[in-house]
């Protein structure tokens, strides 16, 4: 006997002996299982989400590295922009311009309105900027002047009006950054200090951007860590700005369209909310059927409360352990109730079916656990390893999703072996007192077991007759699947997570076609030395390269500014206006004065552009929204011309690095991430399953045979995004991985039976045919399970969580096809040779017949 049929053996007994060991330690395992919910609602409480960008990266990522230097430096970009559409038409208007006024003083000035001891989530505003305060700089004799484009007193007359449109057309960066070319809308930029508190640090405001640096630059390899944003502090903020929005003077004259991490706050928590729906839908749908297969309210009761157990265990677990919950934690909880429920179902369904052959509740028991105890085991595992393999994406959200699905997987199959055994005791699907006569039972109104069993009788002769009619159209469909898998194009859209029609991405479409749009990227310089960036040549080749992404990629960038434009526009306006003065100054001495006329003039303004010493500066590059797969080929063309860009710096500046950061950087590099790593995860969940298939049936051909039926359903996925154009994106790239996984359960299920049926007398039709009768039925409602469960997130209304929905739930159901047709038809067609099952000479597994004869077997397989 091999070492693979020893182990397989030992575990069998193991499991036939569980339900007995249990039920002399019942006490034991209860305090256990107490012990453990108390420890998990105490984890609970522990629990922290993270729905923020930075959350996408460990905390040594260079990505988030050089984006926490940049917060370090120069502040928050996680801001509020409201774009406003007057209803008279015109952001000049002195209506227009006396509402925004107020707006911008109320959110400034809020303080005034407190009482003693009170607080506001305003206080996370840290600057408002607006068409009425935008920064003009002017000339005051030999010096340079900033004030406000407006001030505070409105224009009234049509040529004061006009004499300011002239000024705001004439400053280039003010154009679509705080109003649209046609004038129709208007832009507020709210900074906040979100993403830039330091966790030693209650807040961030320009006053403390100094020493911050200073604690940066101490020790460049360990820069100040920053607490995450919680998704409540978004909530407040965004609720105190909308009171003030929604206050009738200004409702009256203006619509809104809110765009940033703030705004889209709201949107979070109802795509959470409906998620929250979705499953509760699926609870119930996987009610119905467990109720339309057993017909008994304990089966309903004991799956539910295993997949209770599961996910408070998961949920705690993740709590003790300090992981972060992300968006996809509605992910987790849907495939813990989908395989939670499949493993009680295969437990329950062969005790059932014992039961019903007429087996007395102690040995339907025992020998449900015995041939079900193996099977459960391996396809947890196989599960497992199919969600682990995400774990190899270096994004934390999936990373937690991965680490989050394969404890519930973990816990459901621990609580299936060790607590239902128990419940099934306390309250069966069939009385212990009862004494079964296995006869044909009456078809009641929506009975689907019966008539499932009926038609599941007819499937092994209709495929024996012509097994390669089968296998034929299923190997068509794999290479139809691996030739659009080739197809498959890697895109994440931010906005692919919420409704087409949400007012959130309506305000992102709006911002991004009349202003300087929704997302923008940073460029973080360090040159290493103090006063670099007074040297004309690092100016000019800076303003060169703005210059570059504005014209080489204008379908993308908008606009972009850095201090090189501000020594450009600074040094035409000390030059009369002239406009062959706007450049940069040729002499270090020239470029150094003018640039300290304009510290004088908006010292805030400066210390957003270049740090105290001129050593460090940032470029803002403002963008229009496409997806990572067309920002992937720029990003890196971006970086072959800053790395021009340096390389003409090098020779004085050899320390010089510059970083693409920023909130939308982040997201690009996040997807990025996911290209690189999505084969790889795909290979790992294929090459483990393949192991595991091998190792358990001890045999290249069976392992094989198991294998394809499930290969199928993972490549069709892929096959189908690539060939309708469906984009693999942060939730259809899971897919693959786990749906292997999963599906893996129902045919190590029916060859495992298969075995034992063939090891009876040798003949494979036979065999097939009981092996259908015995295991088709659970196959059937596991796949029915597995499938709503996912596919009840088809009906989400994010573009991203439907499309996991619809293909998720095809492949299932497409695997039960596998299951039912291709695998028997394989199985007729290559007729596999098995190893002797241990145990297999106790006999097969009770089937329908006389309860003294069902009794007989039982007890002969005990005895042998």
């Amino acid at each position: 006997m091999s070492a693979r049929e020893r182990i397989v053996g030992r575990l069998s007994k193991h499991f036939e002996n569980l339900p007995d060991a249990l039920r002399k330690r019942r006490l034991l395992v209860g305090i256990v299982f107490l012990g453990l919910l108390a420890a998990s609602v105490f984890g609970i409480g522990k629990l922290h989400m993270d729905m923020t960008i930075e959350g996408w990266f460990h905390k040594e990522d260079p990505t988030l590295v050089a984006f926490n230097r940049y917060h370090a430096q120069f502040g928050s970009e996680d801001g509020v922009y409201i774009v406003y559409k007057p209803k008279d038409g015109d952001v000049f208007s002195p209506a227009s311009l006396e509402a925004v006024r107020g707006i911008q003083n109320e959110l400034i000035n809020f303080r005034a309105k407190l009482k003693e001891g009170e607080q506001s989530a305003l206080e996370h505003i840290v600057k408002v900027d607006t068409l009425v305060n935008a920064s003009v700089l002017t000339v005051d004799g030999d010096l340079l002047a900033s004030r406000p484009l407006v001030g505070d007193t409105g224009p009234t007359s049509p040529q004061a009006i006009a004499e300011i449109k002239a000024i705001a057309e004439a400053e280039k960066r003010l154009p679509l950054q705080f109003f649209s070319r046609d004038h129709k809308y208007g832009g507020i930029h709210i900074e906040t200090d979100f993403g830039a508190v330091p966790v030693d640090a209650e807040a961030v405001t320009g006053e403390t951007t100094l020493a911050l640096d200073q604690t940066a630059s101490s020790d460049e390899e360990k820069p100040v860590q920053f607490k995450p944003t919680d998704q409540g502090d978004y909530l407040k903020l965004f609720a105190e700005i909308k009171k003030i929005l929604e206050k009738p003077e200004y409702a009256k004259q203006f619509d809104y369209y809110a765009v940033g991490n703030t705004a889209a706050a709201e949107h979070n928590v109802k795509m959470t909310e409906e998620m929250g729906m979705l499953y509760m839908a699926a609870f119930g749908i996987i009610m119905a059927l467990l109720w339309f297969l057993f017909r008994s309210a304990s089966a309903v009761v004991w799956s539910m409360l295993i997949v209770i157990l599961s996910t408070v265990f998961t949920l705690g677990v993740t709590g003790l352990l300090g992981l972060t919950v992300t968006g996809f934690l509605i992910l987790s909880i849907l495939l813990i109730l989908t395989v939670g429920v499949a493993d009680s179902v295969h437990a329950l369904t062969g005790y059932t079916r014992l039961r019903k052959s007429g087996i007395d509740h102690k040995n339907a028991l025992r020998h449900a656990y015995k041939f079900a105890g193996v099977a459960l085991l391996l396809t947890g595992f196989t599960n497992m390893t199919g969600t682990m393999a995400l774990n190899i994406t270096p994004v934390v959200p999936i990373q937690s999703f991965a680490i989050m699905s394969t404890l519930g997987i973990l816990f459901a199959l621990l609580l299936t072996f060790y607590l239902l055994p128990l419940l099934i005791d306390i309250w069966p699907t069939v009385s212990k007192k009862k004494t079964v006569v296995a006869t044909p039972e009456k078809k009641r109104f929506l009975d689907v077991l019966p008539r499932l069993t009926s038609a599941l009788d007819k499937v092994v002769p209709f495929v024996q007759r012509r097994p390669v009619a089968f296998i034929t159209p299923f190997a068509l469909v794999l290479a139809v699947s691996l030739y659009g898998a080739t197809q498959v194009k890697i895109d994440s859209q931010i906005l692919d997570q919420y409704p087409k029609d949400s007012t959130f991405t309506q305000s992102v479409k709006v911002a991004d076609e009349h202003m300087m749009g929704a997302y923008a990227m940073v460029l973080y310089l360090d040159f290493k030395e103090d006063f670099a960036l007074q040297d004309p040549d690092v100016l000019k080749a800076m303003d060169e390269l703005q210059k570059n992404f504005e014209t080489k990629y204008k379908k993308y960038v908008v606009m972009t500014n850095s201090i090189a434009y501000v020594a450009k526009d600074a040094n035409r306006k000390l030059n009369g206006n002239a406009p062959e003065h706007e450049r940069i100054p040729d002499t270090r001495e020239t470029l150094s004065q003018t640039l300290f006329l304009f510290n004088n003039a908006n010292p805030s303004e400066r210390q957003r552009l270049v740090d105290d010493s001129y050593r460090k500066a940032n470029i803002k590059v403002a963008l229009h929204s496409y997806g990572s797969y067309e920002y992937h080929e720029v990003f890196t063309q971006m970086r072959a011309d800053i790395d021009t860009m340096m390389a003409k710096l090098k020779t004085k500046y050899p320390q010089a690095t510059v970083s693409i950061t920023g909130i939308f950087a982040l997201a690009m590099q996040a997807s990025q991430y996911l290209t690189q790593n999505q084969v790889i995860t795909f290979g790992i969940a294929l090459v483990a399953v393949s192991v595991i298939l091998l190792l358990v049936f001890g045999s290249f051909k069976v392992g094989m045979i198991a294998l394809i039926p499930n290969l199928i359903p993972a490549l069709l996925t892929l096959g189908l995004l690539g060939i309708t154009g469906v984009p693999l994106d942060f939730f259809t790239m899971m897919l693959a991985p786990i749906i292997i996984g999963i599906s893996i359960d129902d045919t190590v299920h029916f060859i495992s039976n298969y075995q034992l049926q063939l090891a009876q007398d040798g003949d494979v039709n036979a065999a097939l045919q009981r092996t259908m009768a015995e295991t088709g039925p659970g196959v059937v409602f596991t796949a029915l399970i597995l499938g709503l469960g996912f596919g009840i997130m088809a009906i989400a209304s994010a573009a991203g969580t439907s499309n996991m929905g619809k293909f998720g739930a095809l492949a299932i159901f497409v695997g039960l096809l596998n299951d039912l047709f291709l695998l028997p038809a394989l199985l007729l067609k290559f007729k596999p040779k098995f190893k002797e099952q241990p145990g297999s000479a106790h006999g097969p597994i009770p089937a329908a017949g006389s309860a003294a004869e069902g009794q007989a077997a039982v007890e002969g397989g005990v005895a042998g």
